[in-house]
């Protein structure tokens, strides 16, 4: 890891409002009412996705409902899960070297309003022959997300599969919106208390170093080193590592530094196929396939960020692979192309 990962560069503007969100409660807190959760009742509850021009209109058309997508990669089965959906005003300099009308004409373009922010939270389940796995955590409806999120228990239901049957939780970096999740917003207390969680060490050491409480992150951020330095720093079922090692059979490390200094995506493999995780390497997802050079105030180092991005985009292209994000709009899953300087990225149906 070189220096530049431990000079984070603060972000200047609040990116979330602060409505209120669901409580948090432990996994075996939530109800039987709470875990089957009617359809229409689901789609109310999350709203609708307009058609985005890069995926194709039938196909967002028919996704926009759904609160779950499946994926298969040889015997492996991947599911996409929603953890919330809401739009939040657009901020002046939520790209640090674009002006705002050229980020709003891109909006435009993807068939979104202009004057705000499509923020997703998805978190992704691995079904590995006999065992349940979860790629992060969500939100855990923490308030500084919002209302609508913390839902994951609701999409695992509706996807069939059983948050009990979770032994396993990989952690891509320590933001809350990919750790809350794990933890009861009044008392800290772990909702997965019998599952092991796999945590980078970079990303462990940089959130538990000396100072870090201190720096201004952002409002999402605020009190978060402080939160991870009492839970998950001390907690006996956390496992770090170094490197990029096969973390479990058919699911290897691809280190993806500058959203956040340690952050690792998490690459698939069944056969000849592969499917990427790539946590937070896109966090606008309107279209910056098309502009991989834009660096997001979102991002702790937005310069390396960018070269992380289109390390990422080249390998997927590369190596054919498909390639999923957190805070894509549904379907969150595709593939890559190249077009000159940019990329286009076709959503799987």
């Amino acid at each position: 890891m070189t220096e530049k990962l431990h000079c984070p560069v603060p972000v200047p503007y609040g990116m979330l409002d602060h409505s209120v969100g669901r409580e948090g409660r432990t996994m075996f807190e939530i109800s039987r009412r709470d875990m089957i959760l009617g359809a229409a009742g689901s789609y109310a509850a999350f709203g609708l996705d307009k058609p985005i021009a890069f995926v194709g209109t039938a196909l967002a058309q028919q996704s926009t409902t759904q609160l779950f997508r499946k994926y298969k990669v040889g015997d492996i089965e991947i599911f996409s899960l929603v953890d919330g959906m809401r739009d939040v005003p657009l901020p002046e300099g939520v790209v640090r070297n674009v002006g705002l009308e050229q980020v709003k004409t891109v909006l435009r373009t993807a068939g979104r309003p202009d004057s705000q922010w499509p923020r997703r939270y998805i978190v992704m389940a691995v079904k590995l022959r006999d065992q349940l796995v979860l790629i992060d955590s969500g939100t855990g409806g923490h308030t500084v997300y919002g209302a609508g999120t913390g839902r994951l228990f609701e999409s695992m239901a509706a996807a069939g599969l059983d948050p009990k049957a979770v032994k396993t939780i990989l952690i891509s970096h320590l933001h809350g919106d990919h750790i809350y999740g794990l933890m009861n917003n009044e008392t800290n207390a772990q909702v997965f208390p019998d599952v092991e969680v796999v945590i980078p060490a970079a990303e462990m050491n940089w959130w538990t170093r000396p100072g870090v409480e201190t720096l201004d992150l952002g409002p999402t951020r605020k009190g978060l080193a402080r939160r991870i330095q009492t839970t998950l720093a001390t907690w006996k079922n956390v496992r770090l590592f170094e490197g990029e090692p096969e973390l479990l059979p058919g699911v290897r490390v691809v280190q993806a530094p500058g959203h956040s200094p340690g952050m690792v995506t998490h690459l698939l493999s069944s056969g000849d196929k592969q499917f990427l995780i790539s946590a937070d390497v896109v966090n606008f997802a309107p279209q910056i396939h098309a502009n991989p050079e834009w660096q997001l105030a979102i991002d702790q180092d937005p310069q390396m960020a960018v070269e992380t991005r289109k390390k990422i985009f080249d390998r997927a292209v590369a190596d054919k692979l498909t390639i999923s994000g957190t805070h894509w709009l549904m379907p969150n899953a595709g593939t890559f192309t190249r077009d000159g300087n940019s990329y286009v990225f076709v959503a799987e149906g």
